[in-house]
């Protein structure tokens, strides 16, 4: 473990003037100087984003050593990300929602974050932060005076940052805007993100107190579904996207900071550019064929001047796809677990995560045949993590069926959706209907935490 936090990344060289990340990256004090000289340029606003941090988070089986291991990859991502802010000098720092993976952190997580702001304030470095779906009380679900506050906002007492609650209280209230002055340049910024069992488009109707106007760069920190940043399937992701058309119809914003989204995605949508962070770990299986890491700006009032997206230290993702024709009908003597086993073997690693994907369409009797415990049981002791997900396979009655109309996709995820939206239709109560909503947001986000560990 201790070899793989020592592990540092290597895409930093890409360009120029960047000091390295590193163990000793607060010693080099002369360097850093230099480099931050370098990144200060008249008009230009540098700045560290990052976003969907999830600190806390012990998902991925229930072993004390790899939560433990979970914990500490957590804590690393985000000190290498601050570490990294010290020693270029930035403007800002800004975290763009889910710090932290709960309402409640533990007291080390609190602690440890506590340190690093901190470190950004005695630096120099202005920290912004927005609350996430993660980290901040729900209103509605708790029962009225009983909300605890985020817990960002004791940070923000003591003047480590400057934090946004993601929604207002009242949707006729104008968003109020932080104007600061960087080296004779304005900038404004202004926080806005979703909550669990919110609907409708969050950027759709916006109000932002005209002070924003003033500013030579006006900046959006947002966490919410974008719309074509990825194929989400929870409720959220549907209910309270944010349209591409309303980012693209706003012209209040010439940068949207994003978080929510766990991989890094560039876009220029209108005249705005939306840069997403994408998450500093894995916290789930979604986003395989992307590297975890933060994001380094350098912006400007005619636009974005560098965008480069640093990795972090972090677990090795892999995605092992088959098709249910590979497996059914059998090849020679080996049955369908077995040949599964054989492609994972060489794959499992201490350090990794594996989401196993099956596809296709295969009979019921043959699903049966498949020994997923045991595929799981290998995963759990071979590798840190193992996902199976079967929910793209067909499955077709024990007769020949060709007909596609018979065809039944496998997945409890939607038969408990159905469901639940059928109870919702039925209730005639609209607090009754309310409080399904909640109940069914929360029992689907459960079930995607338990399938994103198995």
């Amino acid at each position: 473990m201790l070899r793989f936090l020592r592990r540092c990344s290597t895409n930093v060289n890409e360009y120029i003037g960047v000091a390295p990340i590193g163990d000793d990256i607060l010693k080099q004090d002369m360097d850093s100087a230099s480099v931050s000289a370098q990144n200060h340029q008249d008009g230009v606003v540098t700045l560290v984003l990052t976003a969907d941090n999830h600190l806390g988070y012990s998902g991925f089986g229930q072993h004390p050593r790899k939560r433990e291991e979970r914990l500490q990859l957590l804590r690393h991502a985000f000190q290498q990300a601050s570490d990294f802010a010290i020693a270029q000098g930035v403007d800002f720092f800004i975290q763009a929602g889910d710090l932290f993976d709960t309402t409640n952190p533990d007291e080390r997580d609190r602690s440890f974050v506590a340190s690093r702001l901190a470190q950004l304030k005695q630096a120099g470095v202005r920290t912004f932060a927005l609350g996430g779906v993660c980290d901040t009380p729900v209103p509605g679900i708790s029962l009225p005076g009983e909300i605890p506050p985020a817990p960002q906002l004791s940070y923000a007492r003591l003047g480590a940052l400057h934090y946004f609650s993601p929604v207002l209280e009242d949707k006729t209230q104008q968003i109020e805007p932080v104007i600061v002055d960087v080296r004779g340049t304005q900038v404004g910024i202004c926080g806005l993100g979703v909550l669990t069992g919110q609907e409708g488009d969050p950027l759709a109707d916006v109000r932002v107190q005209l002070d924003i106007e003033r500013a030579a760069i006006p900046i959006l920190i947002l966490h919410a579904p974008v719309e074509g940043v990825s194929a989400g399937s929870s409720l959220l992701d549907m209910r309270a996207q944010v349209a591409r058309q309303s980012i693209s119809d706003q012209s209040l914003f010439r940068f949207i900071l994003a978080g929510y989204h766990h991989g890094h995605h560039r876009a220029r949508i209108g005249s705005t550019d939306l840069i997403v962070a994408g998450a500093t770990q894995y916290v789930d299986f979604s986003t395989p064929d992307q590297e975890p890491g933060f994001v380094f700006l350098g912006l400007a009032a005619d636009g974005v001047r560098w965008c480069n997206h640093i990795r972090v230290d972090a677990l090795s993702m892999q995605r092992v796809v088959f098709d249910a024709d590979e497996l059914w009908p059998g090849h020679g003597s080996i049955a369908p677990t077995e040949m599964i086993l054989e492609r994972l073997r060489p794959l499992c690693q201490p350090d990794g995560m594996i989401q196993l994907r099956l596809e296709g369409k295969i009979s019921r009797s043959a699903y049966h045949q498949l020994d997923l415990n045991q595929i799981r049981h290998y995963g759990e002791e071979h590798c840190f993590a193992l996902a199976i997900d079967d929910s793209a396979l067909l499955l077709q009655s024990d007769q020949d069926v060709t007909s596609s109309g018979a065809d039944e996709r496998y997945s409890i995820r939607e038969e408990l959706r159905v469901l639940a939206d059928e109870w919702i239709t039925a209730t005639p109560d609209e607090d009754k209907k309310q409080s399904l909503r909640y109940t069914k947001d929360a029992i689907l986000s459960a079930l995607d935490d338990i399938k994103s560990i198995l």
